[in-house]
């Protein structure tokens, strides 16, 4: 079977590896990238505990979600989509949640980009070498008016890692904007030592969630679609 071109998948992201991993199985020729206007987003600074973890998470991805079906609806130029809609519509986050040696838990998002090398130093060195930390991918799919929201959770554990080690990795700058701090499909895959739960939700899409939620709403699976 192949999808059916009057209705495109919107992915409403600016990450390339989410764009790779989506485009993987729904066909790239399928997707279509239309990134939220706005770059405002709660923080977590006021939350301490799971369940707010979750509240913001999913306060986050709704945002995203809104911004991003306006565009679609208004039929901005911009939007590389033509007269097909309403289309699906794929929006994620995701955070990482680390525990300190107090035991304090705390969200490290993307570095601030004014003072990263500082800000992944200190998170290495106090929050991720030697322990086991939390990845949460909250998201958002659509069809229409359907809906399907969820966060997917996996864990992920860094060896110890020495003062040289945390340098050379900070010398290769792969931290900036990336949640954590790291990106474990590329160089910080030194680091860790096991994970738990999905791999594709750790880099930044539930893959097998989005694309069984994609199904519930009536999406086709395209045989082939890693070709395109």
């Amino acid at each position: 079977m192949k999808t059916n071109l009057q209705d495109p998948i919107v992915l409403g992201s600016r990450s390339p590896q989410r764009r790779e991993l989506l485009g993987s199985m729904v066909g790239a020729k399928s997707l279509k990238i239309l990134p939220p206007l706005s770059s405002a987003e709660a923080d977590f600074q006021d939350v301490h505990d799971d369940a707010g973890f979750e509240s913001r998470l999913m306060e986050i991805v709704l945002g995203k979600y809104n911004d991003v079906r306006q565009q679609t609806m208004a039929g901005k130029p911009n939007s590389d989509i033509a007269d097909q809609l309403p289309p699906y519509i794929v929006v994620a986050d995701t955070i990482v949640i680390a525990t300190n040696d107090e035991h304090e838990k705390r969200v490290l998002g993307q570095p601030d980009s004014n003072n990263w090398q500082a800000e992944v130093r200190d998170w290495l060195q106090h929050w991720l070498a030697g322990r086991t930390h939390e990845v949460w991918t909250g998201a958002i799919v659509s069809k229409g008016d359907q809906q399907r929201s969820f966060i997917v959770k996996s864990s992920v554990t860094f060896y110890p890692m020495s003062d040289a080690m945390i340098e050379w990795y900070i010398s290769t700058s792969e931290s900036l904007g990336k949640a954590g701090g790291y990106a474990i499909q590329a160089h910080a895959a030194a680091f860790v030592s096991q994970f738990s739960g999905s791999l594709t939700t750790i880099i930044g899409l539930p893959l097998l969630e989005v694309v069984g939620a994609l199904q519930e709403l009536g999406w086709e699976f395209p045989v082939g679609a890693s070709k395109d």
